[in-house]
């Protein structure tokens, strides 16, 4: 797609999330909508937010979500400051958000520039200083979560809002690949996870990033904050409810909707 185009897309985008007013899928108005110009898409929907990149969010890295969403590979968004939730209140405004979706996630605290491709799990794991446990939003500002991959990348991996709890320095941690995490919510048990569903391992989803950014010509800056993907499916959150992430070794994250 041309500039143009792809301005004209991210502006309504841009637009939807902060009037709440859903729009119809990109693709079923851009039949030219590929996956370089839905990244190119939102691109341009972050310099129109105009808050400091922190990161980057992993999207259907889960064979559960992916098949959710009827999206057959993993893709990626930016995270921005603008997006983080107080660890401490977990306090989530819903009148901010249109439907969001919660999932729990292990998030990786980045320690030194990655600038190459080419990387494992095992050459990635140097870059890593800590891991968190993590909520990640999700908010489509579609009419509804039916849509084609590129729809999803030009919404930012349908990106809203993201908390992490206190960092755990690698060091102390064993294999993320077996950390277990329980997602819950009044007293009931919504699901339960194992870090081993992003992608095999959160570190490998964390290579894939890299990798992929690489090809691309760009890198992933120190202190970036990288969410690894969802554990298990995504939940609807309601006014009112509390939804809490409670993981093994890493320890416990919520958010409290109201």
């Amino acid at each position: 797609m041309d500039n143009s185009t792809i301005e004209q897309c991210a502006l309504a985008l841009h637009a939807a999330e902060k009037s709440r007013v859903t729009i119809v899928r990109l693709s079923d108005s851009f039949e030219a909508l590929d996956e370089a110009s839905a990244y190119a898409v939102q691109a341009k929907g972050i310099a129109l937010r105009g808050a400091a990149v922190v990161g980057y969010k992993l999207g259907y890295t889960s064979a559960a979500m992916r098949a959710q969403m009827n999206i057959a590979r993993p893709n990626f968004g930016v995270l921005t400051e603008n997006l983080r939730i107080d660890e401490v209140s977990g306090c989530v405004d819903m009148t901010t958000l249109i439907h969001p979706l919660v999932e729990p996630e292990i998030a990786l605290l980045v320690g030194k520039d990655i600038c190459d491709g080419g990387h494992s799990r095992d050459s990635i794991f140097f870059y890593v200083d800590a891991a968190m446990p993590a909520l990640e939003v999700v908010d489509t500002r579609y009419h509804d979560y039916i849509f084609k991959a590129v729809d999803n990348i030009s919404d930012n991996s349908s990106s809203a809002r993201f908390i992490t709890g206190s960092p755990r320095r690698m060091a102390a941690l064993m294999d993320l690949r077996l950390i277990g995490v329980l997602l819950w919510s009044g007293g009931k048990t919504l699901d339960q996870g194992i870090g081993a569903n992003a992608m095999g391992d959160p570190l490998i989803a964390l290579a894939w990033l890299a990798n992929t950014l690489a090809a691309r010509g760009e890198k992933i800056t120190a202190g970036s904050v990288i969410l690894t993907g969802g554990l298990t499916r995504a939940y609807p959150a309601q006014s009112g409810q509390t939804i809490v992430a409670e993981y093994a070794e890493l320890g416990t994250v919520k958010a409290c909707f109201q």
